[in-house]
């Protein structure tokens, strides 16, 4: 059982595509005593980062092919959860956020909260503190903070791919119909309080120096605008006036 929470089992999931240039310093980070099985899903990368995987005591497994980001999420949170978890934290393999933020949520997870967040924002600027490049930070900020009003849900950043996720959030939440790419980290948090489930955040650093896989300014152009698109479905979902396979 994990160190931190011993009443749960916790899974760690390291969401990789082509990070085998910061696999070790990955592996060296991560508290191992935090978790209960630590998985690898790498989404069928180009620079050999399953091969490179399996040198660490992970559970390695490689997608035959490209899922995309959301897509590998939703193999890895069926994966996690099917294998015994009760928690499962992300973690993505380019060290943009620490991989030992779970202990933060101690209190969360032992009072069996539905979907806990990382967020950058959370009683700092991560602009002046963690180095983030400013049109990510003003991009951020921005679309958070109108997100946050038009849908009335209190959150300081919609935009972070570190969760935890309860293995109770993701049986009684449609996530497996959410998009593919990227918008599937927004659409979950809009799940959560559109189905009135236990959710919360946490403060999280990150770093922005030295290798990352982000997605590009296309895919954040295309990311933004999918944002806007289930902005305007949960609004409707919510009074009814159409039925979404996300927001039934």
């Amino acid at each position: 059982m994990s160190r931190y929470i011993p009443s749960k089992k916790i899974y760690a999931m390291v969401i990789s595509y082509n990070s085998a240039p910061v696999m070790g310093k990955l592996y060296k980070r991560i508290d191992k005593k935090n978790f209960d099985k630590i998985y690898f899903f790498d989404d069928n990368s180009q620079d050999n980062s399953a091969e490179v995987a399996k040198k660490y005591n992970w559970i390695v497994i490689n997608n035959k092919k490209n899922l995309g980001h959301g897509g590998n999420l939703k193999k890895a949170l069926k994966t996690v959860f099917k294998d015994g978890a009760d928690y499962a934290v992300e973690i993505h393999a380019d060290n943009q956020y620490s991989p030992n933020e779970v202990f933060k949520a101690k209190s969360m997870i032992k009072n069996n909260y539905d979907l806990i967040i990382g967020s950058r924002f959370k009683k700092k600027n991560p602009f002046l503190k963690d180095g983030m490049p400013f049109l990510r930070y003003f991009t951020n900020k921005i679309l958070s903070f109108v997100t946050s009003i038009l849908l009335n849900i209190n959150l300081t950043e919609f935009h972070t791919g570190c969760k935890i996720y309860s293995k109770n959030f993701c049986k009684t939440v449609p996530v497996y119909k959410n998009s593919d790419s990227y918008l599937f980290s927004f659409q979950v948090i809009l799940q959560a309080s559109f189905y009135k489930k236990k959710y919360d955040e946490i403060s999280i650093s990150s770093s922005y120096k030295g290798y990352k896989t982000s997605c590009n300014y296309l895919n954040g152009l295309i990311y933004i605008l999918g944002n806007f698109k289930f902005i305007i479905i949960y609004i409707l979902a919510k009074f009814k006036l159409i039925k979404s396979k996300v927001f039934i």
